[in-house]
C-alpha cells in the first residue's frame, strides 16, 4: 500500500470514516496533523502531506526502523477516522507504483515458463497441440477489439496478465517456443522501462517531492481518449483479412492445419512488437534522462504527432527572458514535421515568424487545444494520420488554471518543473531539465514514425 526507497516513504491515507473525517476538517487538514505528529519523532528528518502527490511523505533518520514509522502513521491516523492504506477511487497512481515492475516481472515469467515447458514437451516426445489452437489464440490476442473490451473489463495490467498467459499455454503445449522467445525479448525492454521508470523518481525525489515544492494534483477533468494508432488499425485489418484466409483455406484445402497456416500468416503481430518495442526502449532513454513518464500510454501516441503548442511560459527563463533552447526545440519540431503554435507574448516576438501560427494570449489554452485537435481530426478525415497535439507549458502557480485546463486537453501533456515550475503531476510527462527534455521527446517523433511504419511493412510481407 505505499512506496519506500531507503529512508523515504510514501504513504497514502484513505477515508475510513467519511463523516468523521468530514467533521475534522478534511482530509488533507487531518493529513498534515498527522505529519506534524511524525515529525515530532527523533526518528523522523522529515514528514509532511504532499497535496499534489496524495500522500504522506516521510524522511526517516539513519538508524530509524521505518515499520515503527509506518505502525505510527497507522496509529495517527485511525485515531482521525483515516487508514493508511489505498484504494480510493480518487486515487492515483503513484509515480514508482511498485505492482508495474510486478506485472511486467510476471508477463516475462510466463513467457519462459512457457519458453520451457515447449522445450520439454518437444525433447520428451510429448504430442503437440494441433496448430489450429495456436492460430486461434494468436488471432484473439492480436485483435484490437478484443484487448479493448477486455482492458475496458478487468484493467489494463489484467489484460496483459491474461493474454500474455493464454498465449504461453498455447504456444507451450504447441511446442512451438519461437514466437514466446519473441515475446519475451519485448517483455524484457519493457520490464526494463518500467525499472527504470521507477529509478527515475527515485532520483528525482527530492527534487520533485518537498514541503516547499508547489505539487498539483491531477485535476479530474477528463482526458482525451487515446488515439487509434496506424498499427492498431493495421491490426484491426489484418486480423479481419486472416479470418477470411482461414475460411478460404477451409473451403478450398478442408484441411485444419492449412486453415491455422493460412490464419497465422496473416498476424499483425510485426505492427504491434515493432512500436512496443521502440517505445520501451524510448522510455528507457527518457527515464535515464531523468525525464518522467508519467502514462507511458500517452507516451506511445508520439508517431502521431502533428501539433505542437508551445505556452510562453515554456519558452521564458524565471527573469521573463527567451529560454536558449527555445531555437533548438522549434527546429526539432521543423524536422519532425510538427505544425507549430504559439501563444503570443511580447517576449518572444522573436521566434513568432519561426511559428505556423500565433493565438491570441487572451484566449483559454483549452479552447486552443480543442480547436487545434479538431482541425486535425477534420484533416485525418481526409487520411491523414498525424493528428495528435502535444502541449508544453510551465504553470507556477495553482492559480494558472487555464494553462492547467490545457495541459488536460492535449493528448500528449509535457509539464516543465525547472524554474520553480509547478510538479503537475496528471501530466504525461514532467521534464525537469526544462526544454532540453522536450528536444528529446521531439527527436524521437521521425524514428518512432520510422519504426511503426516498418513494423507494417514487416506483417504485410509476412502475410504476402
Amino acid at each position: 500500500a505505499h512506496w519506500r526507497s531507503g529512508a523515504r516513504v510514501h504513504l497514502p491515507l484513505r477515508a475510513a470514516e467519511p463523516d468523521r473525517v468530514r467533521a475534522g476538517g478534511g482530509h488533507a487538514h487531518l493529513a498534515r496533523r498527522i505529519a506534524a505528529g511524525l515529525a515530532d519523532r527523533p526518528d523522523v528528518l522529515l514528514a509532511y502531506w504532499d497535496e499534489g502527490l496524495a500522500r504522506l511523505v516521510v524522511t526517516l533518520a539513519e538508524d530509524a526502523v521505518s515499520d515503527r514509522v509506518v505502525d505510527r502513521a497507522a496509529e495517527l491516523a485511525e485515531r482521525d477516522g483515516l487508514l493508511v492504506a489505498g484504494g480510493d477511487p480518487e486515487e492515483y497512481d503513484h509515480p514508482a507504483d511498485p505492482a508495474g515492475v510486478r506485472a511486467a516481472a510476471t508477463t516475462l515469467a510466463t513467457d519462459l515458463a512457457g519458453i520451457a515447458a515447449a522445450l520439454t514437451g518437444y525433447a520428451l516426445r510429448l504430442p503437440a497441440t494441433p496448430r489450429a489452437v495456436t492460430a486461434c489464440v494468436t488471432l484473439l490476442r492480436e485483435n484490437p477489439r478484443v484487448r479493448a473490451l477486455l482492458r475496458s473489463r478487468i484493467g489494463a495490467a489484467r489484460m496483459d496478465l491474461l493474454l500474455a498467459g493464454a498465449n504461453a499455454l498455447a504456444h507451450a503445449a504447441g511446442q512451438t517456443p519461437t514466437s514466446l522467445v519473441l515475446d519475451g525479448a519485448l517483455r524484457s525492454l519493457q520490464l526494463a522501462e518500467t525499472v527504470a521508470r521507477s529509478a527515475a523518481f527515485d532520483s528525482l525525489h527530492d527534487e520533485l517531492c518537498g514541503p516547499e515544492r508547489l505539487s498539483v494534483a491531477p485535476t479530474g477533468s477528463p482526458r482525451p481518449p487515446l488515439r487509434e494508432s496506424p498499427a492498431q488499425v493495421y491490426a484491426a485489418h489484418a486480423s479481419a483479412g486472416s479470418v477470411l484466409g482461414a475460411l478460404a483455406a477451409l473451403l478450398v484445402k478442408h484441411d485444419l492445419n492449412s486453415v491455422a497456416e493460412a490464419a497465422l500468416s496473416g498476424s499483425p503481430k510485426a505492427a504491434r512488437y515493432a512500436p512496443a518495442a521502440f517505445h520501451a526502449v524510448l522510455g528507457t532513454a527518457l527515464a535515464r534522462a531523468d525525464v518522467l513518464v508519467r502514462d507511458p500510454e500517452r507516451l506511445r501516441q508520439l508517431e502521431m504527432a502533428g501539433t505542437l503548442l508551445l505556452h510562453p511560459s515554456a519558452l521564458r527563463t524565471g527573469e521573463g527572458l527567451p529560454d536558449p533552447w527555445t531555437e533548438a526545440v522549434l527546429d526539432a519540431a521543423r524536422r519532425a514535421r510538427l505544425r507549430v503554435v504559439l501563444v503570443d507574448d511580447p517576449a518572444l516576438e522573436d521566434f513568432s515568424g519561426l511559428a505556423d501560427q500565433v493565438v491570441d494570449a487572451r484566449r483559454p489554452l483549452d479552447d486552443v487545444v480543442h480547436a487545434l485537435r479538431g482541425e486535425l481530426d477534420a484533416g485525418d478525415e481526409e487520411g491523414g494520420e498525424e493528428r495528435v497535439v502535444i502541449t508544453v507549458a510551465r504553470p507556477r502557480a495553482l492559480a494558472e488554471t487555464g494553462v492547467l485546463a490545457g495541459l488536460d486537453a492535449a493528448d500528449i501533456a509535457v509539464a516543465l518543473t525547472d524554474q520553480e515550475g509547478a510538479v503537475v503531476w496528471g501530466a504525461d510527462i514532467l521534464a525537469p531539465h526544462g526544454l532540453p527534455d522536450v528536444w528529446r521527446l521531439l527527436t524521437a517523433i521521425p524514428a518512432a514514425r520510422a519504426v511503426g511504419s516498418r513494423g507494417q511493412l514487416l506483417a504485410r510481407s509476412g502475410a504476402a
